[in-house]
């Protein structure tokens, strides 16, 4: 807020285009992110901007601030209607970076909407492109809703071979790994590994046999077989080696 401030001192005119004052779209966006959805939503209104309108390139900025201020507000259709109407306009001038900033938001709008599987789908497309320019914070600034829309696809993918079947398992693993370290074994798991089955992953990982593990551990054999086979059912993987790859996937190990 503080480096915003000062750009504000020395930005031009508000009613500049967002294109070449991006201030008040970034002051909004942050008090979005701080909950105060009734100050971005207020800025909105200021600016004069409106669900139904066409918006024009220039201004394509303060509407996508827009479809999150009524995403914040529980109006995912009116979101995602203007979001369609903003793709349109992007596909038809081929802005790549557009489209992937749309598509994320349209994929929360149909979570919010309830159509889950839409979601997820649209999701994907959008992690195609992401995954084609390197980007990571477009979807990570988008923040829990976006980190609980990728649990579900990292689920869907699980038990449908062709969800998400061109987004790489490295690349959702960088995505996992850049919400919240912490959170990361929640967002690619339906049950969390426990802190003894993640000491039991480390050393798997390590190439350690079962009795090496318990005797590092000063455990009984038993105990181990039991903790790998979890490990083995929490992970969706048949073996130690796939246990090892899909942990590094979802950024359980470094």
């Amino acid at each position: 807020m503080d480096a915003i401030e000062e750009a504000r001192r020395c930005a031009p005119s508000p009613n500049v285009a967002s294109l070449l004052n991006p201030v008040p779209v970034l002051l909004a966006r942050i008090q979005l992110a701080q909950g105060d959805v009734a100050a971005a939503a207020g800025w909105a209104r200021h600016r004069g901007l409106h669900p139904d309108d066409e918006p024009s390139y220039p201004q394509e900025p303060e509407y996508l601030v827009l479809a999150r201020v009524l995403l914040a507000q529980e109006r995912p259709a009116e979101a995602g209607a203007l979001l369609d109407r903003l793709r349109t306009s992007a596909l038809a001038q081929d802005r790549a970076g557009s489209l992937l900033e749309i598509d994320a938001l349209r994929a929360l709008a149909l979570a919010d909407g309830g159509d889950r599987a839409a979601a997820v789908s649209t999701l994907a497309t959008a992690l195609e492109l992401g995954d084609r320019q390197g980007r990571i914070r477009v979807f990570v600034d988008e923040g829990p809703p976006m980190r609980t829309l990728l649990a579900h696809l990292l689920a869907a993918r699980r038990t449908d071979p062709d969800c998400a079947r061109n987004v790489p398992l490295d690349y959702i693993g960088r995505l996992v790994r850049a919400f919240e370290p912490d959170a990361a074994p929640a967002l690619g798991l339906v049950e969390p590994l426990s802190r003894r089955e993640m000491e039991v992953l480390r050393l798997l990982a390590a190439g350690r046999s079962n009795q090496q593990i318990a005797d590092e551990l000063v455990v009984s054999l038993n105990t181990v077989k039991r903790h790998v086979t979890h490990i083995l059912e929490k992970l969706g993987v048949a073996n130690r080696t796939e246990a090892t790859a899909r942990a590094r996937e979802l950024g359980l190990l470094l």
